[in-house]
């Protein structure tokens, strides 16, 4: 019977021993995890960068498929969704807590962490409002600070019951301290690069900050496959009011409208000023029917309302061109989408300012353009071989006298050409059509140069607005064209 007993008792202590060597082996784990975790985060300083990191942990080392960190806004006091796993996104970006409303609203309030094993018998559970149906064990933690200050919670949970440990809670903590320090890390170093990115006179982002704002948004979107536009827009004729009325004029339409771009737009967008007289607008979320409608509104509000008193009574009004791109639809990378909003930026200024462009609308403009163009080329023969007694078109230049430009394209307002001279955008010329008879009108009218862009060496496309003698031009146009 001692041999018998002493046999049991040895099994006993070597089950027990297994057991805590188990037990250990666990532990050591779990702190390997949690050494590793906050290794990497500590490496972080950018939101997205470790979110990626604790995806893979929560995914590949601690087994959770099903995630969902959610941030207090401290505008509303409310939990909203910051991140989740990807297939749960998209049923759950919208979904908000009140402060002590429904568990992750209790743990945020409380500061203590909640484990329901199983859902259907706690009626504090929400099922994330209904968003979330399949879920059976949940686990909530606060995301806590060292202060104790808590900035959200992170959501656990399965499908099956029961599926959680007691001690899984400890684990979890431990690791939500870590998410925790890392954002809060995050936030100070993104408001740190705002205000390093921030243009003071104007109040608007520098480009740099617009540039890695799209590239964050890029990310985003080509994960959760969402979309978002671009809005490049350019002040009308600005040159022409700093030159005209001095950079002090010019500063001040620079800050009203940048003060009218911020009140008109989402909170979320991204305003910012993209070089001189040229401002960039990032719309999270939004595709090209969306995004229109912001910039139609914008130059609206901007026609009506920014105007500038010169003096002696003499009011200027300003206007705006902007071009819109979006993601996907309008280009894969950050760089075709920016490229496409400015094309069609060019291209509204092109077609005579104070405008719309989008797709759409840049290809309705392509049809009419080239259906124009077709009509027109005879136009450009007579010119060339001096029919109706006009034998070239010249423009009086600074330093060269007057400059003959080869013709184009004419309308009634007037023409693009080739010029053997550098002109700059928006500067004044004279100009004069040249005959070989009397009935040729040699009176000279003016010209602004709306584009001009170097196509060889010395020589640029240009594209003309007729501003004075304009009876001089239709008579030309007539002679050009009949």
């Amino acid at each position: 019977m001692n041999n018998i007993k002493s046999g049991e008792d040895a099994k006993s202590f070597i089950a027990s021993a297994e057991k805590e060597i188990e037990s250990l082996k666990e532990r050591l784990f779990e702190l390997y995890l949690l050494y590793t975790l906050s290794k990497n985060l500590n490496m972080s300083v950018q939101a997205d960068d470790f979110f990626e990191k604790t995806i893979n942990l929560l995914k590949d080392s601690l087994k959770i498929e099903k995630f969902c960190f959610m941030l207090i806004d401290e505008g509303c006091n409310e939990l909203k969704v910051w991140k989740t796993n990807s297939t749960t996104y998209e049923t759950t970006k919208n979904i908000t807590f009140k402060i002590g409303e429904g568990i992750p609203g209790v743990v945020a309030q409380s500061g203590e962490s909640i484990l329901i094993q199983d859902v259907s018998k706690d009626s504090r559970f929400l099922h994330h409002k209904g968003k979330i149906p399949d879920i059976s064990s949940f686990l909530s933690i606060p995301l806590k600070l060292t202060d104790n200050r808590i900035i959200g919670v992170l959501n656990l949970y399965k499908k099956e019951a029961n599926a959680f440990r007691e001690s899984d809670k400890i684990l979890f903590e431990a690791v939500a301290h870590n998410i925790a320090q890392t954002i809060e890390r995050a936030r100070l170093y993104e408001k740190a690069q705002k205000e390093a990115m921030f243009d003071d006179m104007i109040t608007l982002y520098t480009r740099r900050y617009f540039l890695e704002s799209c590239n964050r948004e890029y990310s985003k979107a080509k994960r959760y496959g969402d979309v978002f536009s671009v809005i490049m827009a350019d002040i009308d004729y600005f040159k022409y009011f700093n030159d005209t009325y001095g950079h002090i004029l010019g500063d001040e339409i620079l800050k009203k409208l940048a003060s009218i771009l911020k009140s008109n737009v989402r909170q979320a967008d991204i305003v910012s000023r993209y070089g001189g007289e040229e401002f960039a607008i990032l719309l999270p979320g939004t595709d090209t029917d969306g995004a229109t409608l912001t910039a139609e509104k914008l130059r609206s509000v901007i026609e009506k309302e920014l105007t500038m008193e010169i003096g002696g009574g003499k009011i200027e009004k300003i206007t705006i061109t902007a071009g819109i791109s979006t993601y996907p639809h309008d280009g894969k990378t950050i760089e075709e989408i920016l490229a496409i909003s400015d094309k069609f930026l060019y291209a509204g200024k092109e077609s005579g300012r104070n405008m719309i462009v989008n797709m759409a609308l840049y290809e309705k403009s392509m049809k009419i353009n080239e259906k124009r163009l077709t009509s027109r080329y005879k136009t450009t023969i007579k010119v060339a071989r001096g029919i109706n007694r006009i034998q070239s078109i010249e423009i009086k230049t600074k330093d060269d006298g007057w400059k003959i430009c080869t013709i184009k394209d004419i309308s009634k307002n007037g023409f693009k050409g080739v010029l053997e001279h550098k002109t700059e955008v928006d500067n004044t010329y004279k100009c004069k059509a040249v005959g070989d008879s009397e009935v040729c009108n040699p009176d000279t009218f003016s010209i602004r140069i709306a584009h001009a862009e170097k196509i060889h060496h010395n020589r640029y496309q240009i594209g003309v607005e007729i501003t004075e003698a304009n009876d001089t031009w239709k008579k030309i146009y007539t002679l050009l064209t009949h």
